[in-house]
């Protein structure tokens, strides 16, 4: 059995709660005594356990990352990578990620129950009434693409009208003005973001007629999915039948938008262009490959783990967001030398 707190206490002749004080560092501990007691733990190559960890900064080591079930069974590609990038830079504080799926209705997940995590990284949607509750609890909590209006809580996003828009400037390259919208609920942030960038890119490429005609969109409240982007396409063709390029808000989306297109015999792009948003793995497998605007997932999940903790040793600060770039992907669905 390894050498535990209380035998470097006795060794260093001090309590245990001054060896808790030298490895949290925090608290008054004499430079003297510091050197002592550093100098028996780098000796023994002590590493604290979790249950000593916890003793000695009074913390769990455990972060809970908490996601809708149906985000991660619908958009399993893109919220997984998320959660991927948590847990490769919680490694790297010794701490622990604790996965719990929630519905869409307000629940609260065990390990809030038993407060057995030092803070919370929330990815996309849930309800409003779970992030009232962490608010007012003092939790503290990282937002990953998603925010509440009203609610000042530290976030990460991506770039989501530059994505969007340089979407929409790759399609006016090739002249090509007719661009439709196709999303789901416009009170998400990230698809409201994505929706405005369309409409600022337009505008600015002399487009404004199309961006704010109601035809050209269709925006519907409820998760984006595959059957969004088959219906979205329907309805926008019926009353825009020369439509020449769909902008859908996220890949799956778009992949029900590519679905519909072949199902009806239109071709990809020679007359219709595609592109979607997220560039997750499948988006470069699709018939055809799908342009995408390519979001660092993973790196969205590894600063969501840093903001975390800047937040857990700096309860006080002023809430943050940080936004990563994104760019444009282009492949087969919105290639100019494919469109007659």
């Amino acid at each position: 059995m390894g050498i535990t707190i209380k035998d470097i206490a006795e060794l260093a002749g001090v309590s245990t709660s001054t060896v808790s004080l030298v490895l949290s560092k925090k608290g008054y501990v004499s430079d003297t005594t510091q050197r002592k007691v550093q100098k028996i733990i780098d000796e023994y190559n002590y590493r604290p356990s979790g249950a000593a960890r916890q003793l000695a900064s009074n913390q769990s080591g455990n972060i809970g990352f908490i996601i809708s079930d149906v985000h991660l069974s619908r958009s399993e590609a893109f919220y997984s990578r998320i959660l991927l990038g948590s847990e490769l830079e919680a490694r790297n504080y010794d701490t622990n990620i604790i996965l719990s799926t929630v519905g869409q209705e307000y629940a609260l997940p065990r390990f809030l129950k038993e407060k057995n995590v030092d803070g919370i990284i929330i990815a996309g949607s849930v309800s409003n009434e779970l992030i009232h509750f962490l608010k007012k609890d003092g939790c503290p909590v990282v937002l990953i693409d998603f925010g509440v209006n009203g609610v000042n809580l530290d976030k990460v996003a991506m770039d989501n009208r530059r994505g969007v828009q340089m979407a929409v400037e790759h399609l006016l390259k090739q002249k090509i003005r007719k661009i439709g919208f196709v999303g789901g609920s416009y009170y998400h942030p990230s698809i409201r973001e994505r929706f405005e960038g369309y409409q600022i890119a337009m505008d600015r490429g002399g487009c404004g007629d199309i961006a704010h005609d109601e035809k050209y969109r269709y925006l519907k409240e409820d998760e984006t999915s595959i059957d969004i982007g088959e219906k979205g396409t329907a309805e926008i063709l019926k009353v825009v039948p020369d439509l020449e390029a769909i902008i859908c808000a996220n890949d799956t989306t778009a992949l029900g938008c590519i679905k519909y297109l072949l199902k009806h015999d239109i071709k990809i792009p020679s007359q219709i262009s595609v592109v979607g948003f997220d560039d997750v793995n499948f988006a470069a497998i699709a018939h055809p490959p799908l342009t995408s605007v390519h979001v660092p997932k993973i790196e969205m999940g590894m600063a969501g783990v840093k903001l975390l903790k800047e937040r857990i040793e700096n309860p006080d600060r002023a809430f943050q967001t940080r936004i990563l770039p994104v760019e444009l992907v282009i492949r087969e669905s919105s290639m100019s030398n494919n469109r007659n």
